[in-house]
């Protein structure tokens, strides 16, 4: 048998062969750890709320709640995310700011983020955060476009949230997902906008208000080069790491199942974890080793060829496109697909 792997995927082949061969999906607790810790090391004065939305499966939510030592929010963004969560913590975080008016109760067990005054009226909290826009552009999923208030807004939020006595106790906003654009930058062009809210929070309630900076991070982000300059900020900081934490959980492993002058077929596509592929603009990555499992050598892939990846389904849509693929790729090989566990 053979197994294809990139340039970073090579490195699992000694310590995880058993679980390429015989697992399609499989958790790595060990990544899981290695993120927790790197941001325990470089970034600890920002608690993290881990977002459930990237994957809300059990064996990644226990293994980010169990550590005592530095404790992991959840971040939720439906009921049925807030049902899981509250089975793992007390420490949740209700980041949608819009949800259907028979779960509004839901609000008032727990940190609620709104962006629109007109909520305040559907609401029985004694405390909220206001979502504000971020004024980033540059990232592959925008979201000032659905949530978000302007700083008008948020001034006249504050006010009206006084008057009927719920407490504003901090800013959230979230800079977009996924890209390659200057994270610095969009964390300081975010923030910049939202410092007039918290200064005019401070000023009211003589207290340290909440800085929730969202979500972004890529699993490989420099913490200390993006996030260091919050450190002197005189303000609880918080976080929505999603991708951070679940895109190196889990790996996949798909097979060629067939291989006909048309392309390649996998038994696995867009209706299954190879979603991401129209959702999360992913792209199939170059394949650049072999290894031969009854030699035990690893080759370097040498030929490639541009050629239609199709899934399992008879869907026409179930297709990943003209894809750059070793040569001799064939039926019964095996492709093995590292830090697959974001929005999969």
């Amino acid at each position: 048998m053979r197994v294809f792997l990139t340039d970073t995927g090579s490195v699992y082949i000694q310590n995880h062969l058993q679980n390429i061969l015989y697992k399609k999906w499989w958790f790595d607790k060990t990544n899981v750890s290695s993120q927790l810790e790197r941001w325990k090391s470089c970034i600890p004065w920002i608690q993290p709320y881990y977002a459930l939305k990237s994957n809300p499966s059990p064996e990644l939510i226990e293994a980010l709640t169990t550590d005592d030592t530095f404790p992991v929010g959840l971040d939720v963004a439906s009921i049925s995310e807030y049902n899981i969560a509250c089975k793992y913590s007390n420490l949740i975080l209700y980041t949608n700011p819009h949800m259907h008016i028979k779960d509004t109760d839901v609000r008032c067990n727990t940190l609620t983020v709104i962006d629109d005054i007109s909520v305040l009226e559907r609401i029985h909290c004694t405390s909220i955060l206001i979502r504000m826009n971020s004024c980033v552009e540059t990232s592959n999923c925008k979201f000032d476009g659905k949530f978000g208030c302007t700083q008008e807004e948020a001034y006249n939020i504050i006010d009206k949230a006084k008057y009927k006595n719920i407490k504003v106790i901090g800013i959230s906003f979230h800079i977009g997902s996924g890209g390659t654009h200057n994270r610095k930058e969009a964390y300081l062009k975010a923030y910049t906008y939202a410092e007039p809210i918290l200064h005019y929070l401070k000023s009211i309630y003589n207290e340290t208000p909440i800085l929730d900076i969202g979500g972004g991070l890529l699993s490989n982000s420099d913490l200390t080069d993006i996030l260091e300059w919050t450190k002197p900020l005189p303000y609880k900081i918080i976080a929505e790491p999603g991708r951070y934490f679940s895109e190196p959980s889990f790996h996949l492993v798909t097979s060629v199942i067939s291989r006909t002058n048309r392309g390649i077929f996998l038994d696995n596509g867009v209706y299954h974890e190879l979603n991401v592929f129209h959702r999360d603009h992913w792209k199939f990555p170059l394949l650049v080793y072999c290894y031969d499992t009854e030699t035990n050598e690893m080759n370097t892939v040498t030929e490639y060829e541009d050629i239609q990846l199709f899934g399992p389904t008879c869907d026409s849509y179930d297709t990943i496109g003209i894809c750059k693929v070793p040569r001799d790729l064939h039926p019964n090989d095996l492709i093995f697909l590292e830090h697959m566990g974001a929005y999969t």
